[in-house]
């Protein structure tokens, strides 16, 4: 039995189709490549314009600095000096002033708001054990509600000598009844955001204070 032989003009079409193939196969390679550079090139400046937030955001929470330096905290409980914020994991940056003098740590922390993901960034002293500034860097809480967090100066006001010890949880009370210095004062109307940011302040201290406290003398060197 003969094997059949396709029609001739079933050639030039069957060329034709190797050749769409393979144009086709260019192009696909050319736009993974030119949306690979896209997104590299996309990454890198927001990766700088998150480092320059923060580096801005540890100027404001520490007045005087003068000098950064971000540490990694690795699984063992060690630190070590990070060149930039590309590194994934946990980190704080310590700050200095012109003089060299460490005046204390800025700690990323983030949790569960009313809306979304809370993320802020607060600043520690560890001689005093004590939170000194908080700043709300990324938020979707209620306008005019639950966003005030970042804003109102009398939840602020909780924060300028806000007790970090551990020998107290740090505990969202009702407006108006704070006692202890532990104690932050909620938002009137703003109840669940202002509980989300003891949350996670809380747990933030918990886990980076006992951190801080054993390198503390090399953190204090800047090494």
């Amino acid at each position: 039995m003969s094997t059949p032989v396709p029609p001739a003009h079933a050639q030039p079409s069957m060329a034709n189709a190797i050749r769409m193939i393979r144009v086709l196969g260019v192009v696909s390679l050319l736009c993974g490549v030119f949306i690979a550079g896209a997104h590299v090139s996309t990454l890198n400046r927001i990766r700088h314009n998150q480092e320059t937030i923060m580096r801005e955001s540890v100027e404001e929470l520490l007045p005087g600095v003068a000098k950064q330096v971000i540490y990694g905290v690795e699984p063992s409980g060690g630190i070590k000096i990070l060149p930039g914020i590309e590194q994934e994991g946990t980190r704080f940056f310590a700050g200095y002033d012109a003089s060299g003098r460490f005046l204390g740590v800025v700690i990323e922390a983030s949790g569960r708001g009313y809306a979304d993901v809370i993320a802020a960034m607060y600043s520690y002293s560890p001689d005093k054990k004590e939170i000194t500034g908080f700043k709300v860097i990324d938020m979707k809480e209620t306008p005019g509600l639950g966003s005030r967090i970042g804003t109102d100066p009398d939840f602020q006001a909780n924060f300028k000598a806000l007790d970090a010890s551990l020998a107290h949880p740090i505990t969202v009370v009702k407006h108006g009844t704070k006692k202890s210095p532990w104690e932050i004062d909620a938002i009137s109307g703003a109840t669940i955001s202002s509980r989300a940011v003891g949350r996670l302040l809380e747990a933030s201290v918990s886990q980076m204070a006992p951190v801080i406290t054993r390198n503390l003398n090399r953190i204090e060197q800047g090494n």
